[in-house]
């Protein structure tokens, strides 16, 4: 069934950020097979409708390049004339606005869930238990409660919002393995290289912890020979610029396009997952795909804690002296980091985009079909 799909995003034009980056490559493969218009302030390609647009002023949005749109019903009414479902895939205004809109036009609406009240309050400098219960009953009741489906993508995230009363139907699909990605493993059996990789990717933000990083690199017995490759950007980034200074051999801080990222990812021998907030972890899985050991922070509130193979791949969340001792006792043990290797790139095969782009696809005929069993003649 061919359908024409509205995607609601406020941008999916920014480098950082999972909910950008997933929704760009989702976008991108429903193409193929679908009609897509894209609805929002900052969004690619010619099929799109455009919003004005406008930052808050916090230093970690303008930092993440996140625009924020400014809804227009006219405009949202006229974009959704002869389409089929409607996708949102922010918690934000316009998603609240559209969601209106289409219930008015009569619309199966599909909400996405990429952004946790911790992503947005801790980049204000707020950790408050009791603002993210109320943040997340705001966003269940007036957004997800209302769409006919939430994705989520994991086990976990879907927990989440369940524990925080929602009642809505929910379908798990991973923002996936993009087949675009070489996959590959580490010739770990002849020893580890020097200068040793160690690779963290993702926003330089607070919740991903890159100070703990930092320091269990400082504390380790072999930083002599460690070289750390922090790839991304974000409102942390001219301050952890300042503490790699402190590292034995110069550390790279900062964005690099994708063709690089992937060739990191052949060269590194380990990647170290600290940030303690995260409804997946995009980029620990397309480490694992690639063959690279991961090396995770435990916390509630990461779905990435699930992925570390054992403890020995497992560190408490802003512990960096147990990361430490992780790091030196998998630096010396090469063994470990191939059979390692052969492990995780056989636990991501179940996590492809192509795979979720399936189960994506098959919620939205199911919407639509529904939707028109029960029209009004």
């Amino acid at each position: 069934m061919k359908l024409r799909i509205a995607v609601v995003a406020d941008t999916l034009c920014g480098w950082v950020g999972g909910g950008v980056v997933s929704g760009r490559r989702f976008v991108e493969q429903l193409r193929r097979n679908h009609d897509v218009v894209v609805i929002g302030a900052d969004v690619p390609g010619p099929d799109c409708v455009r919003l004005p647009g406008f930052r808050l002023p916090v230093r970690a949005m303008h930092a993440m390049q996140f625009t924020m749109a400014r809804p227009d019903r006219a405009i949202l009414r006229d974009a959704f004339s002869g389409v089929d479902l409607v996708h949102l895939q922010f918690p934000f205004w316009l998603s609240h606005v559209a969601l209106e809109e289409a219930r008015r036009a009569g619309l199966p609406v599909v909400a996405s869930f990429h952004v946790q009240p911790e992503n947005a309050l801790w980049n204000v400098g707020v950790r408050s238990r009791r603002l993210n219960a109320m943040l997340y009953r705001f966003w269940v009741d007036r957004l997800y409660n209302r769409a006919d489906a939430v994705v989520c993508p994991s086990h976990f995230a879907e927990r989440k919002l369940r524990d925080h009363g929602l009642v809505a139907p929910t379908v798990v699909v991973s923002n996936g393995v993009p087949p675009d990605l070489r996959r590959g493993l580490r010739p770990y059996a002849a020893g580890a290289p020097d200068p040793v990789i160690v690779l963290s990717v993702g926003r330089l933000a607070a919740e991903k912890r890159p100070d703990v990083i930092v320091k269990a690199v400082l504390g380790s017995r072999h930083r002599h020979r460690i070289k750390l490759v922090f790839a991304g950007a974000g409102p942390l980034e001219a301050e952890l610029r300042r503490s790699v200074r402190e590292l034995p051999i110069p550390a790279h801080v900062g964005y690099v396009e994708r063709e690089r990222l992937e060739e990191l990812y052949g060269d590194a021998t380990l990647f170290v997952h600290a940030g303690e907030v995260e409804l997946e972890g995009m980029a620990v899985i397309e480490a694992m795909a690639m063959g690279v050991p991961v090396v995770v922070a435990q916390s509630p509130e990461s779905a990435a804690s699930l992925l570390a193979l054992d403890r020995r791949f497992a560190f408490p969340g802003g512990d960096s002296a147990a990361l430490t001792e992780r790091l030196d006792a998998l630096l010396d043990e090469p063994e470990l980091l191939r059979e390692a290797s052969v492990r995780y790139v056989a636990a991501c095969r179940r996590l492809d985009l192509g795979l979720s782009l399936a189960t994506l696809a098959e919620l939205y005929a199911s919407l639509v079909e529904r939707s028109l069993r029960f029209r009004p003649a």
